[in-house]
């Protein structure tokens, strides 16, 4: 009969939303009783097929996990939620907890934005921290959002999982709502089990330190003394929080890979279950060193002192070295493509040389003078000039360019500059590629 009851209360309160109360009982009480079924069994229908958590977007809560059944009030509470994308896309969202606390008002707690990424799952940690003067029973609940702030996906009310926060200035506390029991189905239990009502901790997945990025901020090209701004980006794609980690940063010369250098070693004291931490640090290569490529090379945890799910995913490389020389290039970048009416210029820096010039070919070695003109043009010390950078002139490019170009059949030429100092010195730059688009012929 109770079972009954509770069908026929849902799609009451279905109708009610739509149609007001007085209507609703109004037809109900005009219909027979094979009317009466025939609708309670449609909505019933409704109502299931209303209660899919999983929306036309592919984001669904999964599962939420509450870290204990009964704390004390004053502590934090570990809750984690698990979001699942079953698109093929990735997204972009924000995730919340909706608390019901013990004076049953609502409130949203945290606001963790994250990427989740296609066909995947994500867990994300949540720290509570409970008032130690509002004892009660607490309702746990979570929502996503799109960053546009539309509701992607939320717990149905079957999934919400509950607590009870004991003040210890109380005494003989009970949860209002009724506690799973350890003993048979009708609720009883056996005298040894009652002794002891454990509330075992829920344990979570161990973390998963991952170092996402590490890139160059400034130019790639830089001078003996100056420093190479670094940023990475580490996260924590497993399931449990990660605390005292540690991460390091070092740097090598590309023909010495096994002879790394410390730069930085530093801590992170804690990371959360789908937290990034983005971290920017200058490193500085002592001007002593060979001009050439290095790389920078960074760890987390190097001495293995968390317990994590994936122990191989914890170093990273730079894919692009950092240039070290006395002449550092600034313009263009490598691969940059000129339009062939547009404005060629090209630029660098230096602290120890005083005149210059540039020398675009065809050959990346630039072994074949034949394949080789130099800006500015001239014999002497008309070829060359004090400035750190040149605008060639348009009888210089594109023209000569295109036609170096052409003659070799590419789409691409090397350009480099070489420096000299008071007494006479010279030395050059790394090479760096670039293009030139072509007007379509009219």
């Amino acid at each position: 009969m109770k079972r009954i009851f509770h069908i026929c209360l849902a799609p009451y309160k279905l109708f009610s939303a739509f149609c007001g109360q007085k209507i609703l009982l109004r037809y109900l009480s005009s219909i027979s009783g094979l009317g009466l079924i025939t609708l309670v069994f449609c909505c019933a229908s409704i109502v299931d097929l209303s209660a899919k958590n999983t929306t036309a977007t592919g984001i669904s809560i999964e599962k939420i996990t509450v870290g204990e059944d009964r704390i004390d009030t004053g502590r934090t509470q570990l809750i984690e939620i698990l979001v699942k994308n079953s698109s093929s896309a990735s997204l972009n969202v924000a995730a919340k907890l909706s608390i019901v606390l013990p004076n049953h008002n609502v409130v949203s707690f945290g606001d963790k934005g994250l990427s989740l990424g296609s066909k995947s799952e994500t867990r994300i940690l949540f720290l509570y921290p409970i008032d130690k003067n509002r004892g009660g029973d607490y309702t746990v609940g979570a929502k996503i959002y799109s960053d546009k702030g539309k509701v992607l996906a939320q717990n149905l009310e079957k999934e919400q999982k509950y607590f009870f926060a004991v003040d210890p200035t109380r005494r003989n506390q009970k949860p209002a709502r009724p506690e799973k029991t350890n003993g048979k189905e009708d609720g009883t239990q056996d005298s040894q089990q009652s002794k002891t009502p454990a509330q075992p901790l829920v344990e979570f997945d161990p973390p998963d330190l991952v170092i996402k990025e590490i890139s160059v901020l400034n130019n790639n090209s830089i001078l003996r003394g100056e420093s190479a701004h670094i940023r990475l980006v580490i996260s924590n794609e497993g399931g449990d929080i990660a605390t005292n980690v540690n991460y390091s940063i070092y740097w090598y010369f590309a023909p010495r890979i096994n002879r790394k250098k410390n730069s930085l070693n530093d801590v992170l004291k804690i990371i959360a279950p789908g937290e990034q931490k983005v971290i920017e640090v200058p490193i500085t290569i002592p001007e002593i060193e060979l001009k050439g490529e290095y790389f920078v090379y960074a760890i987390v945890d190097e001495a293995n002192t968390i317990q994590e799910t994936d122990e191989n995913n914890n170093s990273i490389t730079t894919k692009e070295s950092i240039i070290f020389s006395d002449i550092a290039l600034v313009f263009p970048d490598n691969l940059h493509s000129f339009a062939e009416d547009g404005l060629f210029k090209f630029q660098w820096r230096s602290k120890k040389f005083n005149q210059f010039k540039v020398q675009i070919s065809s050959n990346e070695l630039f072994s074949d003078l034949e394949e080789v003109f130099e800006l500015p043009k001239g014999t002497g010390s008309e070829g060359w000039t004090p400035a750190d950078i040149i605008k060639p002139l348009s009888g210089e490019m594109p023209a000569m360019a295109l036609a170096l170009m052409e003659s070799n059949g590419i789409d691409f030429l090397f350009w480099r500059v070489i420096a000299k100092d008071s007494e006479g010195n010279t030395t050059d730059s790394s090479v760096r590629k670039f293009y030139i688009s072509l007007k379509a012929d009219l």
